[in-house]
C-alpha cells in the first residue's frame, strides 16, 4: 500500500507587515525599533522583537532598496581642510558613530570632504549623478541658501549642526551655548582676572554660539567685553600657534583663555610652555569637544564634553527616519565641563 505523502501549508512570506501584525503595531514603528532611529515605549520594542523572533525575521535591505528605487548610499560631506580633518580626532570620532549607524541600517556610507574654496555646483551635481539617496552635512563654510537650491528635492538631508537657521532641512546640534557658557564661567570660578577667547572660524555657526556662550558668561561676571579679548581663530592648531605668539609678542595680558576646540587649546598650550608661561600657574586653558588629544595632552587639558560619536549617529539616526517616511525633530545634545590639569589652582 502506498504511503500518503503529507504536503505542509504554505508559509507565508515573511514582510515588515507579518512583524508589524503580530507585534500589534505599525510598520513604522518596527522599523523604528530596528533601525533605533526614535525611542519606542519599552513595551512596544519587547512586542517587536518576540515578533521578529517568532518569524526570524531578516530584511532584505538589497531588495527593499530596489523595489523603491534608491542606491542605499548615504553620503558624509564636510567642507574642511586637511588639516582640520586628518589632524583633529574629533572628526574620525564623527565618522565612526555616522557610518556604523548608516552600516547597521543595511545602507552604504560615503565620505565626501571638500576644500573650502571648492565649487558648490560641482559638488551638488557629483551627488546627484550618484544618486545618494541621503546626505548628511558638517562643517559647512559657505551660505546654505545656495546649496539647499542645489539639492534633489527627493534626498534625505539632515545637518551635523546648526548651520545658520534653515527653514527646509533639520539639523542635530550640541548645545554650543552653553559649552561657551560653562568653559567660561570655570576659568572666572578658578580666579581668572583677565580672560580671553581665541574663536572657531566664526562662518560656522557652532563657532558664533561658543562666542556667545563666552560673552554671557563674562556679562554674568561684570566683565568688560572688548573686540581685544575676542581672537578670531579657525579651528586649527597651527591658527591658534600663531594667535598666541602674537599676543604673548604684543605683551596682551591675559591669564586664562577659552580655546574653542581642542586642536586650539593644545596650539595655546605649545606656545605658552615654549615661550616659559606655566600652565596652570600663569595661564589657564579650557578647550571644547573632549576629544582623545585632551587627556593625552600635558598637561591634560580641561574641556567641553561632547557626545562626538552620538552626534554622527543622531545625524545617521536621522536620515534613516526621514528615508522611512517618519518625522525628524531637531536634536540639541548636552555637553559638560571636564576638568583637567589646564586649569587646576596652584598656590
Amino acid at each position: 500500500m502506498a504511503q500518503k505523502r503529507t504536503t505542509k501549508a504554505p508559509q507565508p512570506d515573511v514582510t515588515i507587515d507579518l512583524v508589524a501584525k503580530a507585534a500589534g503595531v505599525s510598520r513604522a514603528t518596527v522599523s523604528r525599533v530596528m533601525n533605533g532611529s526614535a525611542k519606542v515605549s519599552p513595551e512596544r520594542e519587547a512586542a517587536v522583537k518576540k515578533a521578529i523572533a517568532k518569524y526570524n525575521f531578516t530584511p532584505n535591505a538589497t531588495a527593499r532598496r530596489l523595489a523603491g528605487g534608491r542606491s542605499g548610499l548615504i553620503a558624509f560631506l564636510m567642507e574642511e581642510s586637511s588639516e582640520e580633518f586628518f589632524l583633529n580626532p574629533f572628526w574620525g570620532l564623527v565618522v565612526q558613530g555616522f557610518s556604523s549607524t548608516i552600516t547597521e541600517a543595511g545602507l552604504h556610507p560615503l565620505l565626501l570632504i571638500r576644500p573650502k574654496t571648492g565649487s558648490d555646483d560641482s559638488i551638488f551635481s557629483t551627488l546627484r549623478a550618484g544618486q545618494v539617496d541621503g546626505l548628511a552635512i558638517f562643517s559647512w563654510h559657505h551660505s546654505i541658501k545656495t546649496f539647499e537650491k542645489l539639492l534633489d528635492p527627493k534626498m534625505a538631508v539632515v545637518f551635523g549642526g546648526d548651520l545658520g537657521g534653515s527653514k527646509k532641512y533639520t539639523f542635530v546640534d550640541v548645545d554650543n551655548i552653553q559649552g561657551g557658557l560653562l568653559a567660561t564661567r570655570h576659568l572666572i570660578d578658578q580666579g581668572c582676572r583677565n580672560v580671553l577667547t581665541i574663536t572657531g572660524d566664526l562662518k560656522l555657526q557652532s563657532a558664533r554660539d561658543r562666542l556667545e556662550g563666552f560673552e554671557q558668561a563674562m556679562s554674568e561676571a561684570n566683565r568688560s567685553i572688548s573686540d581685544s579679548i575676542i581672537i578670531q581663530g579657525d579651528y586649527t592648531q597651527s591658527k591658534a600657534e600663531e594667535l598666541t605668539g602674537k599676543l604673548i609678542k604684543d605683551k596682551v595680558k591675559f591669564d586664562g583663555i577659552f580655546a574653542s576646540n581642542d586642536q586650539s587649546a593644545v596650539g595655546v598650550i605649545n606656545v605658552l610652555l615654549q615661550n616659559g608661561i606655566a600652565v596652570p600657574k600663569d595661564v589657564k586653558v579650557v578647550g571644547f569637544d573632549d576629544s582623545p588629544i585632551a587627556s593625552r595632552n600635558h598637561p591634560s587639558i580641561t574641556t567641553i564634553h561632547q557626545p562626538i560619536r552620538e552626534l554622527g549617529s543622531e545625524v545617521a539616526k536621522s536620515i534613516i527616519s526621514i528615508l522611512n517616511g517618519e518625522d525628524v525633530e531637531e536634536k540639541v545634545l548636552d555637553v559638560k565641563l571636564v576638568k583637567r590639569e589646564s586649569t587646576a589652582r596652584t598656590r
